[in-house]
């Protein structure tokens, strides 16, 4: 399958000289999962690119970003249209963070600002119910920085997960679409730097409680299966159709 990493954000530049960007970020986990099957390439849609047409590529994810869906940049709005022209197609899609939250804002959900603040380090994840690309297990433990929420998801979407700061933060639309809030690409060490060059923003005590949590384990490779079993089950799916 060929799969496009939508990327809808970069490395803050205080750090960008020592991490990798987004997509690569992506191709490491899912190398990591063993899904090496995968062919990965990278629209950069930050910079005004998008595909030519949706067909172009066999499933999308879309990265995180420091964007909000509410932010007047010129390329949030014809992301939202593209990815409604690709779920219309029966594309396979996958939202992480703010890919999560573009996702369900441009298929009728609502994404705000989160009057709670920042939700940040590692959180429990509880499930409730399972697609069959998922394993049945009452939670997951994902990275998580942000401060924008899904506060209303699409009509159509099932809430799979929930997390003690973010009601929403798991969803799926049948067998075509799958987002969460947490990044299963994140690294411990990264998100300790990110949260480093914004802690004043973020809050001092909320920065020191989520680098204590990042010493917990983080399934972000178990969960970088289940969404290589998301595409590949599409893919299987529609071909016996």
């Amino acid at each position: 399958m060929h799969i496009a990493i939508l990327e809808t954000g970069r490395i803050n530049e205080a750090i960008a000289d020592q991490f990798d960007r987004y997509p690569e970020m992506f191709r490491t986990m899912f190398e990591r999962a063993g899904a090496t099957d995968l062919e990965l390439s990278t629209i950069a849609v930050v910079d005004g690119e998008l595909p030519a047409h949706v067909n172009d590529f066999d499933g999308y994810l879309v990265t995180g970003s420091a964007a909000g869906v509410y932010d007047d940049f010129d390329w949030i709005a014809p992301l939202m249209e593209f990815l409604r022209s690709a779920h219309a197609a029966d594309k396979p899609l996958v939202g992480v963070c703010f890919g999560h939250q573009v996702i369900a804002h441009a298929l009728g959900g609502r994404t705000e600002k989160w009057h709670g603040g920042w939700g940040l380090g590692v959180y429990d994840v509880t499930l409730d119910g399972a697609p069959s690309w998922m394993p049945s297990l009452d939670s997951v433990r994902l990275i998580h920085i942000h401060q924008d929420q899904v506060v209303a998801v699409p009509q159509d979407a099932t809430l799979i997960g929930s997390t003690s700061f973010c009601a929403n933060a798991m969803f799926h639309m049948g067998d075509n679409v799958f987002c969460m809030q947490g990044h299963p690409e994140f690294t411990p060490d990264y998100t300790a730097a990110l949260m480093e060059t914004r802690r004043e923003r973020m809050g001092e005590d909320r920065v020191d409680h989520a680098l204590h949590t990042l010493k917990d384990d983080h399934e972000g490779v178990d969960i970088a299966g289940w969404i290589a079993t998301f595409f590949r089950q599409h893919a299987q799916t529609r071909a016996a159709a």
